[in-house]
C-alpha cells in the first residue's frame, strides 16, 4: 500500500454545476491549483446536502438554499493526493444567489466553460466535458 489512502478506497467528492443565466459555469482555484468545479470531499456522517452546502460557502460563500441532483461521476488517480478520487457531479438549482471568495478558494468566477475544451489540465477538461454533456 503507498500513499495515504489504501488502493481499495476513494476519496469521494462532490462537485457543483451552478450555472448563470447566460449559461456560464461557476469555478474555483484552490491552492494554487488549475480552475475546476466548486465542491470537495464529503465528510463521514454528513448527508449530500450537508457536505454540498458546507463546500459551496467554504469555497464560494453560498448561504442561499439549494436543490440538487445527480447528473454524472469520474473516477481518477490523483498524484498529489496520492488516492484515488471519486467525482460526483450534481446539478445545482439555485436562483438569486451572491457568491464570493471563501477561505478555501483563491479564485471564484462564472466562466464560458468551452475555454476549457482543449485545456492541459485534467479538472479544467472535466468542466467542459460535464458541462457540455449535460447542458
Amino acid at each position: 500500500m503507498s500513499g495515504k489512502y489504501p488502493t481499495t478506497f476513494y476519496r469521494v467528492s462532490l462537485k457543483a454545476i451552478i450555472r448563470n443565466e447566460v449559461g456560464e459555469v461557476l469555478v474555483v482555484k484552490e491552492n494554487g491549483s488549475n480552475w475546476s468545479l466548486p465542491g470537495g470531499g464529503i465528510d463521514h456522517e454528513e448527508t449530500v446536502h450537508q457536505a454540498l452546502v458546507r463546500e459551496l460557502y467554504e469555497e464560494a460563500l453560498i448561504e442561499k438554499d439549494f436543490t440538487e441532483t445527480l447528473l454524472d461521476t469520474a473516477i481518477m488517480y490523483v498524484t498529489s493526493k496520492e488516492a484515488w478520487l471519486l467525482w460526483l457531479v450534481y446539478k445545482i438549482d439555485i436562483k438569486d444567489f451572491s457568491y464570493g471568495v471563501g477561505q478555501d478558494a483563491d479564485e471564484v468566477a462564472f466562466v464560458n466553460p468551452t475555454i476549457f475544451k482543449d485545456s492541459p489540465h485534467k479538472s479544467e477538461q472535466l468542466v467542459y466535458d460535464f458541462t457540455s454533456k449535460h447542458k
